[in-house]
């Protein structure tokens, strides 16, 4: 079976999925739909976004074998929808725990990714969405699917027994494998 490895970034109104194999090259993206529209509210959207996402990591699991999966960490500065997407974010971590074993499970903050594409963690959604066609030339269908596709990229990387081309993926990569300790705040 061959080796995959998974991306996904989740927002608001849905999910990007993409699992990428480095031994043909090939990605594959799907992008779900969770708009309260289609997903209803409340623990009604909850359960369906479960169950969605469980059975496609179900599914992935019957593909291949599943190596690292990288999923974007949240962004601890936003304002907007917080708590919403802090339960979306909480549905799919639980999913992807009664699917994969927890060491293959890796959260990657959106400036890591940004970085890990771009060289800056800055960059904006269409020039991600730009510079992951440049790179790789692997189109997206949206900036969410995007990121997913980086993200698996990280989830090779991370698995690669050779460094990679660019010092600033390497870097990445190396930081999420060495986390450095967080600082703690000293106390009054």
């Amino acid at each position: 079976m061959p080796r995959i490895y998974v991306g996904i970034d989740q927002s608001y109104s849905g999910c990007a999925v993409v699992s990428f194999c480095p031994s043909t090259n090939i990605a594959t993206e799907h992008v779900y739909d969770f708009s309260p529209a289609k997903a209803g509210t409340g623990p009604q959207r909850l359960g369906y976004v479960h169950n969605i996402l469980r059975e496609h990591f179900m599914y992935l699991r019957q593909e291949g074998t599943v190596g690292q999966v990288c999923f974007e960490g949240y962004s601890y500065g936003s304002k907007f929808r917080r708590e919403e997407l802090g339960e979306l974010g909480g549905v799919m971590r639980l999913a992807l725990v009664q699917t994969f074993p927890p060491h293959l499970l890796r959260p990657v903050a959106p400036t890591t990714v940004k970085k890990f594409v771009t060289g800056s963690g800055r960059a904006d959604k269409d020039k991600m969405m730009l510079a992951v066609y440049m790179r790789w030339k692997h189109e997206s269908s949206s900036h969410d699917a995007a990121d997913a596709y980086a993200l698996a990229r990280i989830a090779a990387g991370l698995e690669s027994e050779q460094p990679l081309e660019l010092k600033f993926q390497q870097e990445v990569i190396d930081s999420l494998l060495n986390p450095k300790p967080s600082r703690s705040k000293k106390a009054a």
